[in-house]
């Protein structure tokens, strides 16, 4: 209605009936997609004014920390001479004219780890090989073909393993991240379950740099967690709800509250009404001003949004068959 392109990253499958409702771009990640995401992928030339070597080499490692887990020094000093000949393979530098070229794959670093013949670049290459080889090959090892120009993308990750969805969503954000810095226009980035992000320092990190640097971008982000505890047990977490204009907070858990009450400064009355708030009760806050609020959607607004699996299965029987 603003003329505002949303694009939302959704790990339960709970937008899908509001995008096409509206005419939204629907992508569905999983192994067997056709969709792809080279994490590799760096912006072109013209595009940026940045550092967009410098900025792709220091996203990669945070991936590969995601994907194989935490790195020792040696290890990473290893990985990182592996990025730089697995690009340098592709003819791809420092040079912004370079940048024009075919990026090169996961497959390509996995092979420049072998080829060192060094330990540790075994070791390396042994932890990154299932996502090469294994049961994963096929979602981060192929060359990038999504398109987020439409008014609503909506970027799903059901059929992902819980393992992979992270991953998938933190090299989701880059992509976006590119985006927004190389195409200055008025939008919205949802990420829901922002829980599973919160798990690993790296995408924790990147997470609230959305979050700090996005309004120079001309982007909001909203950011959704049900799972409290992992949220806020994170320093990002927490550095996310103090840059946040506006906030909701919905029905909580006994066993959540006071962490709530510490971090969101409540009252004993306004802890008492999240404790017994029904469904779309909730407290809202502007600023300083806090207020109870109670969402009220139409019926045609419930049908497109509900996630209730009675609502979904009665939907679904009254649906003609084609």
């Amino acid at each position: 209605m603003f003329d505002t392109q949303v694009i939302i990253l959704d790990p339960e499958n709970e937008y899908e009936m509001v995008t096409k409702a509206v005419g939204g771009n629907y992508i569905s990640f999983s192994t067997t997609s056709p969709h792809k995401i080279n994490p590799f992928q760096i912006a072109r030339p013209k595009e940026s004014t940045e550092d967009e070597m410098g900025y792709k080499y220091l996203f990669l490692m945070s991936l590969l920390k995601i994907m194989i887990g935490q790195m020792d020094p040696i290890e990473e000093a290893t990985m990182n001479r592996a990025l730089v000949l697995t690009y340098r393979s592709k003819g791809i530098t420092e040079d912004p004219s370079t940048h024009v070229l075919e990026p090169p794959r996961m497959e390509d670093l996995y092979r420049s780890l072998i080829g060192m013949e060094e330990e540790v670049s075994k070791v390396l290459s042994a932890r990154l090989e299932r996502f090469v080889m294994g049961s994963i090959k096929g979602v981060f090892d192929q060359q990038s073909n999504i398109d987020i120009d439409a008014p609503v993308t909506v970027f799903t990750l059901r059929d992902m393993a819980d393992e992979i969805r992270p991953i998938v969503m933190f090299t989701i954000l880059d992509v976006v991240w590119t985006q927004v810095r190389k195409d200055l226009r008025k939008r919205m980035l949802v990420v829901d379950e922002a829980w599973y992000l919160m798990r690993y320092e790296d995408s924790a990190k990147i997470l609230q740099g959305f979050v700090k640097r996005a309004r120079k971008y001309y982007l909001g982000v909203t950011v959704i967690s049900q799972n409290v505890d992992d949220f806020l047990a994170s320093p990002y977490g927490k550095a996310i709800i103090t840059n946040s204009a506006l906030k909701l907070l919905l029905k909580q858990s006994s066993a959540a509250i006071n962490q709530i009450t510490e971090v969101f400064f409540l009252s004993q009355g306004e802890k008492q009404l999240l404790l017994s708030a029904g469904v779309g009760e909730g407290i809202f806050f502007a600023g300083m001003n806090h207020v109870a609020i109670k969402i009220i959607s139409s019926a045609d607004e419930h049908a497109l949004a509900t996630s209730k699996p009675a609502e979904i299965l009665e939907r679904q029987k009254q649906q003609p068959i084609q």
